[in-house]
């Protein structure tokens, strides 16, 4: 009896009660202590102010920005006529092959056009984003980044508090494992799942709007939950990816780790600045993409270094970020980029092995192989070229200003986060470059044999062509020999016979 219970209780663990008990009063009272640990205090202002998102361009993704930047109609900043647009800029410098960057400064959204005089860009917006801030980078003579930071309204800016801060209480869910298992899921667990929802949230919207207007290379993965994209956290006072040193719950999780959850070795900080730290530690796996955490302790940020932008506004704070961080996460993406030209050749290499067995094979093979060329096209140029570049390491701290993390093992010198931005750009440039040549050599010579037995197929269907109309041109050579009264009677007898036999059979 207890067992058929127990099952039932596996099946509906929220609605019929453990059979073996469970101590109520102790879970609400481990449900409070727990929903207070991971609460964060209204002082800190905890937001999530900006999100960025990064889109890049070659050769076979390149209509798609021009198409939608002839519909925006965007200019730099401080430009008022047609000669000034973006359009005009990007195709002039993947004309001429010259790497640069372009400020297009402040974008608004339409329904305040005509209400600005100094912003002169306006997109259409999604819900909750205040509006854009706009750089466009010509990174190679092949590729085009173009990077757009949403400003979050204080609803959308407030989702993280929000989701830490409200009361949860502990359910229970079976394992998928094991007939003979639940799973006690506390406030704790609730709330790191309700932030990776949130976040998943904000990627999605950053990945759908440039798939909306300005399509590209990481639009066509179509996965826009796991768009390259970068988030600045901020608070009033205190560290967010560690507790303070001085905190009474060290050693415990509390609302940063469910927050972030990011290791020491990971955590980057700005040189000039130790209230500014980056982090990418939780982001590594292939199947998350590329999400950069980025931190601001706003009472640790040096006050003489916000003077020249008006002081310590939420503003300033998101230009000074704007201009610190954008080069990371343009130089991150292209080693994304890299990543996915890699998984699409051993995708396709698999792909290619089905396509081989079958009926159809010779079709779907060839088909396989021209769709593998044209979705690389230009990739082989842009892998040389940033191997090229991954060389010139000033190339990369002109963009990228100086993030430290430990160094390995103790005494080791500090880490440099743009050296080994650099240094897995290199390595996964010149593999893709070793790789690509090899796969196109081979898949020429697939695509010859190929090309070869069904043209050896081709030539034994003539062959069997021929050897019928040798038989039809006999068989009309001995019709028009022979007599025609002599073949109309014998037509006649072969037919008598025909239908003689048939009604015997029939009667039987």
């Amino acid at each position: 009896m207890r067992n058929l219970r127990w099952q039932a209780h596996w099946l509906l663990p929220n609605l019929i009660p453990d059979p073996y008990g469970t101590d109520r009063e102790y879970e609400r009272e481990h449900d409070r202590k727990e929903n207070e640990r991971i609460r964060v205090p209204l002082e800190l202002e905890l937001r999530v102010n900006m999100i960025w998102g990064v889109e890049l361009y070659g050769p076979a993704e390149v209509e798609g920005l021009y198409s939608g930047l002839e519909k925006l109609g965007w200019k730099g900043v401080a430009a008022w006529n047609e000669k000034d647009s973006v359009l005009r800029w990007v195709r002039e410098r993947r004309s001429f092959g010259a790497g640069a960057w372009l400020n297009v400064g402040w974008v608004l959204g339409k329904e305040r056009r005509g209400n600005t005089l100094l912003v002169h860009n306006f997109a259409t917006l999604p819900p909750g984003v205040e509006s854009l801030m706009v750089r466009v980078y010509q990174i190679t003579s092949s590729l085009t980044a173009m990077l757009v930071g949403f400003q979050l309204d204080e609803s959308l800016a407030q989702r993280y508090a929000t989701e830490l801060n409200r009361d949860r209480t502990t359910y229970h869910r079976r394992s998928l494992r094991s007939r003979r298992s639940i799973q006690f899921i506390g406030p704790e667990t609730q709330k790191r799942e309700a932030i990776e929802v949130v976040r998943r949230d904000l990627r999605r919207m950053v990945g759908n709007w440039f798939g909306q207007h300005l399509p590209g290379f990481f639009s066509e993965l179509n996965r826009p939950e796991k768009f390259p994209t970068m988030e600045l956290l901020t608070s009033q006072s205190g560290p967010i990816f560690h507790e303070p040193e001085d905190s009474p719950r060290k050693g415990f999780p509390g609302w940063r780790w469910a927050l972030t959850n990011v290791s020491p070795h990971e955590t980057w900080t700005y040189k000039d600045s130790p209230g500014l730290q980056l982090s990418m530690d939780r982001f590594r796996e292939e199947e998350e993409g590329l999400h950069i955490l980025t931190a601001l302790d706003i009472a640790a940020y040096p006050e003489e270094e916000m003077k020249h932008y008006g002081g310590k506004t939420m503003n300033a704070f998101l230009h000074v970020c704007h201009e610190t961080l954008h080069g990371f996460l343009i130089h991150a993406s292209t080693f994304e980029y890299l990543k996915e030209q890699s998984r699409d050749i051993n995708v396709t290499r698999e792909n290619l092995k089905k396509a081989r067995s079958g009926r159809r094979s010779v079709k779907r093979s060839l088909h396989e192989i021209s769709q593998f060329f044209d979705r690389t096209l230009g990739s082989p140029a842009i892998a040389r070229e940033l191997a090229r570049k991954s060389k010139d390491a000033g190339w990369y701290r002109h963009d990228c200003p100086s993030f430290t993390a430990p160094g390995w093992g103790g005494g080791a010198k500090p880490r440099e986060l743009i050296e080994e931005i650099r240094g897995s750009v290199n390595y996964l440039a010149n593999r893709l470059t070793e790789e690509e040549v090899s796969i196109r050599e081979h898949f020429e010579q697939v695509s010859a044999i190929l090309s070869v037995r069904e043209s050896i197929k081709a030539q034994r269907r003539m062959e069997w062509l021929t050897v019928l109309a040798l038989v039809v041109a006999f068989a009309s050579l001995m019709v028009a020999l022979l007599p025609r009264d002599k073949l109309a009677q014998d037509l006649d007898a072969f037919w008598q016979v025909g239908v003689t036999a048939f009604w015997q059979v029939a009667g039987k």
